[in-house]
């Protein structure tokens, strides 16, 4: 009995490193990406930055969770509820930049760095699928890690979608591409985000 708590708690490390290894590598990529953005100025890869940013933040909830959960500590509902409503405050001001950037392209086009916006997005699409890979081999019975896993498939695809429209951009020259394409990634984020605030809102009133 006592081997297969042992085992059971390995196995639980085993995951939380993951997480660790994760989140390090992702926040690392959020930077890099949004600078990249920046230089190629493309509104696409900052708002593929945005949801990078918004599923970093979800494994860093993930780890509050666990640790939390793991530590026993008095009132961890409270802490991680009050987590995840700060978290989904700082997506939706991270939309609000991206809308008003994006807005701002659709009547100002202006030219973009098209081969930046390839090799960066497709480099997004290899963090993402390693990511996935990663917390794929953690524990699957965690609702934590099994969510952080679903959200880094999602980002792969709208990681794809970047590339698709960087590659457009390049042969064709339509810039316009560009803020549109952030636009639905924007409300990609936004609406989950949105009912995220409104549910853990409900239940922090209801406590």
């Amino acid at each position: 009995m006592k081997s297969h708590h042992h085992h059971h708690h390995d196995h639980r490390n085993i995951s939380t490193t993951i997480l660790y290894i994760c989140l390090i590598i992702n926040v690392a990529f959020v930077v890099a990406e949004s600078i990249m953005g920046w230089i190629s100025n493309s509104t696409g890869l900052l708002s593929d930055a945005g949801h990078n940013l918004s599923d970093t933040l979800g494994l860093l909830l993930s780890l509050i969770a666990i640790q939390l959960e793991r530590a026993g500590a008095n009132n961890c509902i409270k802490i991680s509820r009050r987590v995840t409503f700060v978290n989904a405050l700082l997506l939706l001001a991270a939309v609000a930049a991206i809308l008003t950037k994006s807005f701002d392209k659709i009547l100002n086009p202006s030219t973009i760095e098209s081969h930046i916006v390839i090799y960066t997005a497709a480099t997004a699409i290899l963090i993402n699928g390693v990511t996935a890979y990663l917390l794929m081999r953690g524990d699957n019975a965690n609702i934590n890690i099994r969510a952080a896993y679903l959200h880094a498939l999602t980002d792969t695809l709208v990681s794809v979608g970047v590339v698709a429209s960087g590659i457009v951009i390049h042969y064709t020259h339509l810039y316009i591409i560009d803020p549109i394409i952030s636009l639905v990634i924007s409300v990609a984020i936004a609406i989950p985000a949105l009912r995220l605030l409104l549910h853990i809102l409900q239940i922090i009133k209801n406590e």
